[in-house]
C-alpha cells in the first residue's frame, strides 16, 4: 500500500524488531541483447524484497532513448513492481517533453523521476520547477526529483541549491532522491540543513555499491560526490575484482546502511549498475526479507 508524503512498503522488521525502509533500485536500459537478459536477471533478483518502484534511466541521445522508452514500456507490462521512467529536460522543447510524458502515461507509467539535464534547449523549460508543474498537467504523475548532499557542482552556494531543491518539491514533487555518498554524516548534514530551509518532503539517500573502487573514484571525481579517507584506507593493497574488495566494499555499504536506518530514513534507492549481485547481497545483510518469508510471516500470523 502506498501513502504519502513518503512510501511506506511492507519490507518487514530486522531482527532487532526495527521497521525496515521502503527499498527502489535504479536501472540503465540495455543496448545488446547480453546486456539485457542481464538487466532481466538483476531485476528478477531484486523484485524479490518488494521494492516500492524500479527507475529507469533516460538516454541522452536519440537512440538511446529509445532504448530507454522500451525498456520503461517492458517493465511496465511484464514486471511486477511499479517503474519510475526518469524524463530529462536537456535536449527537449517543452513540446516535445510532455509529448514523451503522455507517451509514458498512455503505458500505464505514474511515475517519473524529472531531472535538469546538462543543457536546457531553447523552447525547453526555465527549469525543473517548471518542468515538473508542466508534467502534473498531463497526468497525476507520482513525481521524485534529484538532491545533491554535496551540493550540485553548478550551485554557488549550499543556500541556493537548497532553494532550488525548494522550488523543485513545492511545484508539486513528492521526494528527493539524493546523489550517493559514502559517510551518512554527509546525508544527515544535509538532512538538517533542508529542514531549516523549510523542506518537508522525504530526502531518499542514493545508495551506490561498491563494484570497483577504482572506477568509482573516477566518476565520484566528475559528478562531484568525495570519497572518504576512510575508503582508501580500507581499499589499500586490494586488487580490483577481487574478492577481498568485494567483501570489504559490501561490508561499508551495509554499515552505511545501517547509519541510515538508525537515523529513520524512509527509502533507500539503489544505484545498481545492473549488477544483481551487491545490491542483493548487500540488502540481505541488512536483513531484510524476501516476498515468499513475508507471504509465510503473514500466514502464521493469520493462522
Amino acid at each position: 500500500m502506498t501513502s504519502y508524503p513518503g512510501i511506506v512498503s511492507d519490507t518487514g522488521h530486522n531482527r532487532s524488531g526495527a521497521q525496515l525502509p521502503a527499498l527502489s533500485f535504479e536501472f540503465f536500459p540495455a543496448r545488446t541483447p547480453r546486456m539485457d537478459r542481464n538487466l532481466w536477471r538483476t531485476m528478477g533478483q531484486l523484485e524479490l524484497f518488494s521494492p516500492a518502484f524500479f527507475s529507469m534511466t533516460y538516454g541522452a541521445l536519440g537512440s538511446e532513448r529509445e532504448h530507454s522508452i522500451s525498456a520503461v514500456e517492458s517493465l511496465q507490462q511484464e514486471g511486477p513492481v511499479p517503474v519510475a521512467a526518469h524524463i530529462t529536460a536537456a535536449g527537449h522543447t517543452r513540446d516535445s517533453l510532455l509529448a514523451l510524458a503522455a507517451r509514458f502515461a498512455a503505458l500505464g507509467v505514474r511515475r517519473l523521476v524529472a531531472l535538469r539535464g546538462d543543457d536546457l534547449a531553447q523552447g525547453g523549460f526555465r527549469d525543473v520547477a517548471d518542468m515538473v508543474e508542466s508534467l502534473l498537467g498531463v497526468a497525476d504523475f507520482d513525481i521524485s526529483v534529484a538532491a545533491y548532499p554535496e551540493v550540485h557542482p553548478k550551485a554557488p552556494s549550499l543556500a541556493a541549491d537548497l532553494a532550488s531543491l525548494r522550488r523543485k518539491l513545492d511545484a508539486g514533487s513528492r521526494r528527493a532522491l539524493t546523489q550517493y555518498f559514502f559517510d551518512a554524516d554527509v546525508f544527515l548534514r544535509f538532512r538538517d540543513a533542508a529542514l531549516r530551509a523549510g523542506i518537508t518532503q522525504p530526502l531518499v539517500p542514493g545508495i551506490l555499491p561498491l563494484h570497483d573502487f577504482d572506477k568509482v573514484q573516477g566518476f565520484s571525481a566528475r559528478c562531484g560526490a568525495s570519497v572518504p579517507d576512510f575508503l582508501h584506507e580500507r581499499f589499500r593493497g586490494t586488487r580490483a575484482g577481487s574478492t577481498e574488495q568485494r567483501e570489504i566494499g559490501i561490508d561499508i555499504i551495509v554499515k552505511l546502511c545501517e547509519n541510515l536506518i538508525r537515523e529513520g530514513v524512509e527509502q533507500l534507492h539503489f544505484y545498481t549498475l545492473n549488477q544483481p549481485n551487491l545490491s542483493y547481497e548487500i540488502v540481505r545483510r541488512l536483513q531484510y526479507p524476501l516476498r515468499h518469508e513475508l507471504e509465510r510471516n503473514s500466514v502464521s500470523r493469520a493462522a
